[in-house]
């Protein structure tokens, strides 16, 4: 919901009279009477568990004694408010229309240009593992993730309802925001001559055609059909059930967006190499099948999907610049080790005419 009075920004505002305040809205008669800060994981947004204790009311509501709470508690040069905001908001509105595997929220607020926050379900209740793209998944659990990716897409699928929210394409295109930043000549060059980029080579290694590239396949975005896009598909923003049901997580960067960059984003990334090039085509006709089942009359052609598969690496491309205050080194080199190879085989370039 859309808070008019201040939220905590600091860790040690959480406290357990604030705590019972925001539960008890939706869980009446609810107070929390113990609440301890546990584990505390910095990174783009800040994730806190919260070790807790509930009056009977709590318990008859069947609270948890462990949740994690998500927003912008510490400060760094990669901070943006508006992502805290984001995904409170996702919480707070459509993810409650969302039939696909999600984290519980049992409260979320923001105010907007301040402070967004949601209290999540631990998931380590359910046994759930999390993605990392150091240990890449199987063909058979990308299938899966395609399959979750193409019923969330279904939903809005070209809907008027999304005119509402900011566009992914338009966004970056306008501006670049961070990507911009990582295209910096100084940045650029420490990261594309360092092991990260050891994938990149050839064109693929020229700062002035990746910014045309990116700025082309933005603009080409919007050719393409619209959906409700996660915009941050990739492994790490994934759990998965003890039998390997997959879910995602990290809603701080929805918004309408082309299918096909979820879908580009997500295989290229999860996949080892081999099994990329082995299975790309037939997890793409996989997905194209998979819209049709959840309701899309009339989907894009193979022909126009791998067109657009093919432009769309671009964008994932930029994951070994990603700065260590956001990602840890391992993940964005082996995310590189991905991307670089995928840009040879697709000639990016080629099908982005830069």
């Amino acid at each position: 919901m859309q808070i008019k009075s201040r939220l905590p920004q600091l860790v040690e505002e959480l406290t357990a009279d604030w705590l019972t305040e925001v539960l008890s809205r939706d869980y009446p008669g609810t107070v929390v009477t113990e609440a301890h800060v546990g584990t505390v994981i910095s990174g783009t947004a800040t994730k806190v568990r919260l070790l807790l204790t509930y009056n009977a009311a709590g318990h008859s509501h069947r609270l948890p004694p462990t949740m994690w709470i998500k927003g912008g508690f510490i400060r760094h040069d990669y901070s943006y408010d508006n992502s805290f905001v984001n995904e409170a908001r996702f919480f707070g509105t459509w993810a409650r229309e969302l039939e696909i595997n999600l984290p519980k929220a049992y409260w979320s607020g923001w105010e907007d240009g301040v402070q967004g926050l949601v209290l999540l379900e631990d998931l380590a209740a359910r046994n759930a593992t999390f993605g990392r793209a150091t240990s890449l998944i199987s063909i058979d659990q990308q299938a899966q993730a395609l399959d979750l990716l193409a019923k969330m897409h279904a939903k809005w699928w070209e809907s008027p309802e999304l005119k509402s929210l900011k566009n992914f394409s338009k966004a970056w295109e306008a501006d670049g925001d961070i990507v911009m930043q990582m295209l910096r000549p100084d940045y650029f060059d420490a990261c594309i001559n360092d092991r990260r980029c050891a994938a990149y080579v050839g064109p693929y290694r020229d700062r002035e055609r990746v910014m045309a590239g990116l700025r082309t396949q933005w603009a080409r975005g919007c050719e393409v059909p619209q959906v409700f896009s996660h915009a941050d598909a990739h492994l790490g923003n994934m759990f998965f059930e003890p039998d390997g049901t997959p879910g995602y997580l990290d809603w701080q960067s929805w918004q309408e967006g082309p299918y096909m960059h979820d879908v580009a984003y997500s295989t290229i990334g999860n996949l080892k190499v081999e099994d990329r090039r082995h299975a790309e085509k037939d997890l793409l006709a996989g997905y194209l099948a998979a819209l049709s089942a959840y309701g899309v009359a009339n989907p894009p052609s193979f022909e126009d999907a791998w067109a657009a598969y093919r432009r769309h690496a671009m964008h994932g491309f930029m994951w070994p610049f990603t700065p260590e205050e956001m990602q840890p080194l391992d993940i964005v080199t082996a995310e590189g080790d991905c991307f670089g190879a995928a840009v040879m085989d697709l000639d990016t370039f080629g099908a982005l005419g830069v």
